[in-house]
């Protein structure tokens, strides 16, 4: 029997986490996270780009390459060609689009996982036969592609926990479903219509064994991962640490140069004003304050100035989320 080939370097790739929730303390929060999340669709464009250039020149191993350094995070985990589902299920008939490239968003994956909660636990802990009867009973549910997702993430959670034993079970339980998915994948059929054909062809010894060897593949690169994952963990601590020092001093951080290519309505501050707008009404002195980060030239430049005319331009600083106010 011929095994079943899959490619585990995306998990490489894997990031677990919400950089939108890293923010420097004097910026105001939600214009950096805008900053930061128009810029990671910025450096997914260029690739999308850029990868679409090489394969109208016929280059699709380059193309190939480009895409396989694409950051990988929950919202770009899931991409299938256009195509409609229709399920049945105990609950009734369901049809649900899903375009090209359309991503699942964290909200519909943090929703599934709390409404099937307890079947993606009963599923974790299930042996072999009680696998084969779940996925044939509850399919709709256990073979989403949010299924997916949730038993590779746990996995590398819990891996990273140090929690061993269920790092097991989802690894196992995680790979019947990844592996009823490879399987469908080229027959071009819904996942659902291959449970009862890939649970008899794992039937044998040999085929358990093929299986296994599959398992112990996936755990090699959770493993892997998370170890990197820790190491990048310890670095944005350190990183952390030096930016509630930088709090503590009141140290702003400029953005200006990535807001300038933003989009004029995604970059308006808590008081709808402009940051690149109100930057560039600023005298020199206080451009230059914000350009070196120097507190002190800052506290300078405001008792040399006229008070009016120093309220005016710091309520416009607020305003715009250049500085964001304490308490």
């Amino acid at each position: 029997m011929s095994k079943l080939s899959f490619d585990y370097s995306r998990f490489d790739r894997i990031e677990d986490s919400d950089d939108e929730d890293k923010h420097h303390p004097n910026l105001d929060k939600g214009l950096n996270q805008r900053v930061i999340r128009i810029t990671r669709d910025r450096k997914e464009e260029e690739i999308d780009t850029e990868k679409k250039k090489l394969e109208e020149a016929g280059k699709s191993e380059e193309a190939e390459k480009l895409e396989k350094k694409r950051p990988l995070h929950i919202n770009n985990m899931c991409q299938v060609a256009e195509e409609r589902t229709i399920i049945n299920s105990a609950s009734g008939r369901r049809d649900r689009l899903v375009k090209d490239s359309e991503s699942f968003s964290v909200n519909e994956y943090q929703e599934f996982k709390i409404d099937h909660e307890s079947l993606l636990e009963k599923f974790t802990h299930a042996n072999w036969e009680q696998s084969h009867d779940l996925l044939a009973k509850h399919g709709d549910i256990l073979l989403d592609d949010n299924a997916n997702n949730y038993f590779l993430l746990t996995t590398l959670d819990e891996e990273m926990a140090g929690n061993k034993e269920r790092v097991q079970k989802l690894s196992t339980q995680g790979q019947i479903i990844s592996q009823i998915h490879q399987l469908a994948k080229p027959m071009n059929r819904p996942p659902r219509d291959l449970v009862h054909r890939f649970f008899e062809r794992f039937e044998s010894d040999q085929a358990q064994a093929a299986f296994q060897e599959g398992v112990d593949h996936f755990l090699g690169h959770i493993q892997k991962r998370a170890v990197q994952k820790k190491a990048e963990m310890e670095e944005e601590a350190e990183k952390e640490a030096l930016i509630n020092e930088a709090k503590e001093h009141g140290e702003p951080v400029p953005l200006i140069e990535a807001m300038h290519e933003m989009k004029r309505e995604d970059r308006l501050g808590p008081g709808g004003l402009d940051p690149v707008e109100v930057f560039a009404a600023l005298p020199e002195e206080l451009q230059n304050c914000f350009k070196s980060g120097d507190v002190e030239m800052l506290k300078t430049v405001a008792t040399n100035m006229d008070p009016e005319v120093f309220q005016k331009h710091w309520d416009a600083i607020l305003g715009s989320g250049l500085w964001q106010q304490s308490g």
